[in-house]
């Protein structure tokens, strides 16, 4: 679609991979990076925000395509940041079609 070409920020994903932890199994770890543009969205705090807890930055990505899956890792604005849903596929047409995906601010 015309409009992510346009998209006014760049992010870079790491795909999700499995790599090895030393003792024979597999842990999370970081994939191949994609940078891309993309629209960054932020987004209000969960239900915990209204007794008080404190919520993790919360962001809703917009872009073409997003080759990661949940728990996969984001650059953006100078941070590290973890996509904490998976991500959706929006399929109006061919011409419309676009992902969204929420990323939290790691640490």
């Amino acid at each position: 679609m015309g409009i992510f070409d346009r998209a006014p920020l760049e992010i870079t994903v790491h795909e999700y991979a499995e790599v090895d932890d030393g003792y024979g199994g597999t842990r999370p770890g970081r994939g191949p990076a994609h940078t891309f543009r993309a629209f960054v969205q932020p987004m209000d705090a969960d239900d915990n925000s209204s007794q008080g807890w404190t919520e993790p930055g919360r962001y809703k990505v917009f872009a073409k395509s997003f080759p990661t899956h949940r728990w996969g890792e984001v650059e953006f604005d100078g941070r590290s940041w973890t996509v904490s849903e998976l991500p959706r596929h929006h399929r109006g047409s061919k011409r419309t079609e676009f992902m969204s995906a929420v990323i939290e601010r790691r640490g």
